[in-house]
């Protein structure tokens, strides 16, 4: 990524002053003004899409040959003031005519016209453009009774007319073809990036700087992580190996070939010198691979990986290969990938640089947030303590997906790929939280007159959690529950945030007692934890019937916001304010454990799988299917977010989400399961559901059906929360069941007391 100013020896080769318009895809008018003034010449951005240079005739075929941003390089033959309102196609005659064209070009030259038409003018595009060519055709014709030939694929002479609602103009276009184009194309995916959009953000990211003390790329790596056909990668390769765009087309395909003022020898010079510079930076990469930054391209699909190979050899950089790391790695999986990497400071300063398969691609508007979310929260956590702040640079098709991602002092590039409106938001990455509301508690001394039982009782149990806490990477606990008779409330710590939940007072106890405690309580807990109001969420808990604990709750100013939760390594979406439950069940975190630390390589089904937790947990374990069935769309769809936010792809083949009777659906299907997960309810009455079901009553039925769909090996969890529940003697007379309770209750939970009971069942 050297400097492109041309050799000494060229540089006085020609005193031509050249008034140039550089022109550029909607949007990238900085970038290319960031290239244009990495090769030493000035410009100023005129309008959208258009930049004015006053060059030599170097600075022409410099642009020409080296710049990966800019489409076309014209000079202005003429302009005139037109008036939209009369007859334009005639109007535009009038100005072609008015060029002496004899003087321009020769009789036995091609010509062709290209014209653009502002929308706010009404005027039939080809007859507009015939209108010029006959006026071209017109002057010939007078001065020698003959006109020269059009070719519209390959003219000696490509003029390009621009017409707006107050002016027409004509130029000359020197570059003939459009300099987006590259040829190293050969394999493709879908929706792929345009290579003169890759290299714009690039610059916009700051991939072309140099670090402070020389030669040395400013950055030591760059990253891709949902590469797909390489684009990104492929234009930081030849933007660091110094590799003219332009040398593709250097044969036959630029439009001042026939220009009057063409000087072949500094051309063929300029050519000349741009083959060398880059046979010696591809020497110097592959003989000192330390000078090139790794270069780290993941996705999901091998196809793409493959055809990003195809790509780097069709470009000329096969003698990197072995330099640059593929790897078909998921979005899941990234953090393991970088994480050692950090450690042993091989990325100490990377760019982040990535397009996703936003919109059509991901083909569901709801996983896009997640995925997005997904991309900040595992670069952060890849980075989490390490001191290293990474540029990140991200596209999306809405602005309002990258609002969310985790970037100080974010700017925000409008631009587009193609026909698609996109946006580009790059800036450092904020550096990811370390620790928790548990992890950083310290016992301190609170006075409180009314509430001191509670808040000494509330700090003890703090302080015997925490080490347990801090050994086991727990952040999601239970830390009181109704410990004292005065202070009936249960506790639980989300991350940052504090979920209490008030159970309901007997009729004993006054009203107005009842508050005055829990108001008590609330501010105990607030002076623990020192934290302010906006992270404590407060629910009643009374005694529920049917599916009460799924459905909403009572209007609250903090409604339907979801907040982020982690657990083992997952990410997961609770909400603290609709439902009585929050979407994951803390005391269920041994058994998802289990699950986790058995899916690897298994097909693993999840009965009753509420907001999916325990399956996103098996798919990260590497499981070769999960299905996931509940008779809730609703939480079925809160699932397949969960999935998206921990970078897990839903609209593949390994992971299925049923809406549907659990009894109905073991009963038709007759797939075979490694692993089965049953957390049914105590008690249902759904309107969808046929009847009522009663843990107590039916479990050996619902038993008997899943172990239908089990492997001969495999094994099969139950686990309820009826704290009467009985095993059904039968189940163990044909089963080899093992009680499993105590180690799948948490150490925040009493296992005297089991809030749940779970059993281990495998075929005899």
């Amino acid at each position: 990524m050297t400097e492109h100013t041309a050799p000494a020896a060229l540089s006085t080769s020609t005193a031509l002053s050249l008034d140039l318009i550089i022109t550029c895809a909607d949007g990238l008018e900085v970038p290319l003004q960031t290239e244009l003034t990495s090769f030493g010449i000035e410009s100023e951005i005129k309008s959208t899409g258009r930049l004015t240079v006053t060059g030599s005739l170097q600075d022409l075929y410099q642009i020409c040959l080296w710049s990966r941003v800019a489409s076309r390089v014209l000079m202005l033959i003429k302009r005139k003031n037109i008036n939209a309102e009369y007859d334009v196609a005639e109007q535009l005659y009038g100005l072609a005519k008015s060029v002496d064209w004899t003087k321009e070009f020769k009789l036995e030259q091609t010509f062709a016209i290209r014209l653009s038409v502002d929308k706010r003018v009404a005027v039939s595009q080809q007859f507009a453009m015939l209108r010029i060519k006959d006026a071209i055709a017109d002057t010939f014709t007078e001065a020698f009774d003959s006109r020269p030939n059009v070719d519209s694929k390959n003219p000696d002479f490509s003029i390009f007319a621009t017409v707006n609602d107050k002016q027409a103009e004509l130029y000359l276009d020197l570059s003939g073809t459009s300099l987006h184009r590259r040829g190293y194309r050969v394999a493709m995916t879908d929706a792929p990036l345009k290579e003169n959009l890759a290299a714009a953000l690039l610059y916009s990211a700051g991939w072309h700087k140099k670090s402070d003390e020389g030669d040395a790329p400013y950055y030591n790596a760059l990253i891709d992580p949902m590469c797909g056909s390489g684009t990104f990668l492929i234009e930081a390769l030849l933007m660091h190996c110094d590799y003219a765009v332009g040398i593709d087309k250097a044969a036959n395909q630029f439009g001042f070939y026939q220009w009057q003022h063409h000087d072949e020898t500094l051309w063929l010079s300029m050519i000349d010198d741009a083959q060398t510079r880059f046979r010696e930076a591809l020497a110097i990469a592959c003989e000192q691979p330390d000078t090139l930054p790794l270069i780290l391209g993941f996705d999901a699909d091998s196809g793409a990986i493959l055809a990003t190979e195809k790509n780097l050899i069709a470009a000329g950089l096969h003698d990197l290969l072995p330099l640059i790391d593929l790897e078909t790695r998921a979005l899941d999986q990234l953090n393991s990938r970088l994480r050692p990497m950090v450690n042993d400071g091989r990325l100490s300063n990377p760019l982040i640089i990535t397009n996703p398969p936003y919109g059509e691609r991901l083909g569901d508007e709801e996983m896009i947030k997640p995925l997005y979310q997904a991309i900040g929260l595992i670069l952060q956590d890849s980075f989490a303590g390490s001191g290293i702040t990474p540029m990140l640079g991200i596209l999306a098709s809405h602005v309002e997906q990258v609002d969310i991602l985790p970037i100080k002092e974010p700017k925000t590039l409008r631009c587009h790929n193609g026909a698609i409106t996109v946006y580009f938001r790059y800036g450092t990455l904020i550096a990811g939280k370390v620790g928790h509301l548990m992890s950083q508690f310290e016992k301190r001394e609170i006075v409180s007159e009314e509430g001191q039982d509670f808040i000494n009782r509330l700090q003890k149990n703090l302080g015997r959690l925490k080490k347990q806490a801090s050994k086991e990477n727990v952040s999601n606990l239970r830390v009181y529950n109704a410990d004292l008779p005065d202070f009936k409330v249960a506790i639980d710590l989300y991350g940052d945030y504090v979920h209490v939940q008030e159970y309901a007072p007997p009729k004993t106890i006054p009203p107005e007692t009842a508050k005055k405690r829990f108001n008590l309580a609330l501010m105990g807990i607030r002076e623990v934890f020192g934290i302010n109001r906006e992270q404590i969420f407060i629910k009643t808990r009374a005694r529920q019937s049917g599916n009460d604990q799924y459905s909403k709750q009572g209007n609250t100013e903090k409604r339907g916001k979801f907040y982020i939760a982690r657990e083992d390594g997952a990410y997961f979406y609770v909400n603290f304010t609709d439902y009585l439950d929050t979407g994951l069940f803390i005391d269920h975190r041994n058994m998802r454990a289990r699950i986790k630390a058995n899916s690897k390589g298994k097909a693993v089904l999840n009965l009753f799988a509420y907001t999916c937790t325990a399956s996103v947990h098996a798919a990260l374990a590497g499981a070769k299917k999960v299905t996931s069935v509940d008779l809730s769309q609703n939480y079925l769809d809160w699932g397949k977010q969960n999935f998206a936010l921990n970078g897990l792809n839903v609209s593949g083949n390994k992971y299925h989400f049923v809406a549907a009777d659990i009894f109905e659906w073991i009963k038709d299907n007759t797939e075979q399961f490694d692993i089965i997960f049953i957390d049914p309810p105590t008690f249902s009455n759904s309107k969808k559901f046929q009847g009522t079901f009663d843990v107590q009553r039916d479990h050996t039925a619902l038993i008997n059906r899943a172990m239908n769909r089990l492997t001969a090996d495999g094994v099969l969890y139950f686990s309820n929360n009826f704290t009467r529940f009985e095993l059904d003697e039968q189940l163990t007379e044909r089963y080899n069941i093992i009680d499993i309770t105590a180690q799948t209750i948490g150490f925040d939970f009493d296992v005297k007391k089991p809030i749940h009971q779970s059993f281990e069942i495998r075929h005899r």
